[in-house]
């Protein structure tokens, strides 16, 4: 038989063993929550990486390719934080200890980079390494439409220059250039219009 005194010794504990089950929950909510986000974090950066990893073997085939080669390219990455902060940019470098880093030597390189700036929080990540393209540094990106097939009217696609404005997500066609010559490779980096 339970006695009344420790009856009341159970009522009195019954608050704090609640209590301290609420704060364990929280925790564990807390750390689920943090864990959950991270995870899609990594699960986006992910797919960012291979994608852009695809964007760069398509130019390679169309660097090593013949004057016919062409590539359509998917580059549907979604962002994986503010998407007004992130960006995809081809960018060239005469820097050889970049170069080295990333590309395994030389003086000059072509690297595909993402990149979050955020101007407000003044925050500046790079959270997938570059990615060296391998390509030579005597490519360029046309701008102009006639060397494309394309005429400024043309309602399908948009002429990119990707060493100069950031790759954006959307449906790309990648080929040679009519203007290219002896010193340079031109090329033609298109993207759908939507």
């Amino acid at each position: 038989m339970i006695s009344s005194k420790d009856l009341r010794k159970g009522q009195v504990s019954a608050p704090f063993e609640v209590l301290v089950a609420v704060i364990v929950m929280g925790f564990v909510i807390l750390a689920g929550t943090y864990a959950l986000k991270n995870l899609s974090e990594n699960t986006c950066l992910g797919d960012k990486k291979k994608e852009m990893g695809q964007l760069t073997s398509s130019l390679r085939d169309v660097v090593l390719g013949s004057d016919l080669t062409f590539r359509n390219i998917s580059f549907q990455t979604k962002a994986c934080f503010d998407s007004k902060f992130e960006r995809i940019e081809l960018n060239q470098y005469s820097d050889q200890a970049r170069c080295s880093a990333y590309c395994g030597g030389g003086v000059q390189c072509i690297l595909l980079e993402y990149v979050y700036e955020d101007q407000v929080k003044q925050q500046r990540k790079y959270p997938i390494q570059p990615i060296c393209t391998g390509i030579a540094s005597n490519i360029k990106f046309t701008k102009v439409a006639d060397d494309c097939g394309i005429s400024d009217e043309d309602s399908t696609w948009i002429l990119v220059d990707a060493l100069n404005e950031p790759i954006e997500p959307g449906n790309y066609r990648l080929f040679r250039s009519s203007g290219t010559t002896e010193s340079s490779i031109n090329f033609c980096l298109l993207r759908r219009k939507i």
